[in-house]
């Protein structure tokens, strides 16, 4: 998935679910940092104190893909969580990222558990990112595998709008050239193969693995069911956690066509960004404040300069959401590495 609902798909639905807008605004962009969180050089300090990021990402040219250890550390636990099926499988199948999967709920039970902690609406954003690549990146591993490699000229695309075909056509050429045709047939890692059709929301597809299995993909209805969990978990934040909010959960039968539509909508990231936007000005989806009309995504609040600035300004990082996240983060990956797989028999 991509900023179109790690963000803002987020945000509307958390709203949606009764949170207030300063909750879901930090749930959500939580959520799309962990796309963005790439840098990993330590934050130096006034006091010669540091902050050590954890990164989250990496860029799909990043060398450091080839590397085990970083493939453990970021595509496992905040991008490609194994989904441990079949319980009797092979280790590479136990590995498989898998929607909705046990380990998944687990996680956003974890999360949940955690919520009335400083860093809790940080914790929930970055579990709310991993659950929702649960339904795009389902069937692929976090590991350099060969499980992960598509016969590239299988791929079909199921597409109305031709100028959206040619745009696809067009990047996924590119992709090619820049990765598919070097370092991904030798790394298979993830959905490379496929570049970026798991992440685009309208796209129904299809691929073969080079032992000749065929998979059907259908992105529209995975996103939809995406948003139905999220909205149940979010009904069930605040319910459990009221400081989160206290406002009456819209019906799901309510806004569940007009969430279909958006995520049927065939457009560039900036379009489908666009309708998320226009959704949510309409009060179609939930009450809207001033607040909501201005909504739009900062990636700065969360960079290593804003952390140096806080701390600049407050001699402390205390409330600094910045350093808040990588907290959380760094929590998030030992829980999935160190006790959420070692329960599933999958040890690290």
């Amino acid at each position: 998935m991509q900023i179109d609902m790690h963000f803002y798909g987020v945000y509307a639905l958390a709203r949606a679910a009764g949170l207030k807008p300063d909750s879901a605004l930090v749930i959500a962009t939580a959520s799309q940092f962990v796309d963005d969180a790439i840098d990993d050089e330590a934050i130096v300090l006034e006091n010669q104190n540091a902050v050590v990021p954890t990164m989250t990402s990496h860029k799909p040219l990043d060398w450091k893909n080839c590397l085990p250890g970083d493939q453990w550390k970021v595509w496992v636990p905040f991008h490609f969580l194994p989904g441990n099926e079949p319980a009797g499988g092979s280790f590479t199948e136990k590995m498989v990222c898998r929607k909705n999967s046990a380990p998944a709920r687990r996680m956003m039970e974890n999360a949940l558990s955690l919520a009335d902690q400083p860093m809790g609406p940080l914790m929930i954003g970055i579990a709310c990112h991993v659950y929702a690549d649960t339904f795009a990146h389902y069937g692929f591993i976090g590991l350099q595998r060969d499980w992960n490699r598509v016969r590239n000229d299988t791929v079909e695309i199921n597409v109305r709008s031709k100028k959206i075909i040619a745009y696809i056509e067009a990047k996924f050429e590119d992709f090619k050239t820049r990765l598919i045709g070097s370092a991904g047939e030798v790394m298979p890692v993830g959905h490379a193969a496929v570049a970026t059709y798991p992440d685009r929301p309208y796209l129904v597809w299809r691929y073969a693995h080079e032992n000749g299995q065929v998979v059907k993909r259908n992105n529209p209805a995975d996103y939809l069911e995406a948003c139905r969990e999220l909205f149940d978990f979010f009904v069930r934040l605040c319910q459990d956690h009221p400081a989160y909010g206290r406002g009456r959960p819209e019906k799901w039968s309510a806004i569940k066509s007009h969430l279909r539509a958006i995520i049927r909508k065939e457009a560039d990231k900036q379009g489908r960004i666009k309708a998320w936007k226009q959704a949510i000005n309409s009060g179609k989806l939930f009450s809207v404040t001033a607040g909501d009309k201005a909504l739009d995504y900062d990636e700065r609040l969360f960079k290593s300069a804003s952390i140096s600035y806080y701390f600049a300004d407050h001699g402390k990082l205390d409330g600094c959401q910045g350093y808040l996240f990588h907290q959380a983060a760094w929590r998030h990956r030992n829980f999935v590495l160190h006790r959420l797989l070692p329960e599933y028999g999958i040890v690290v």
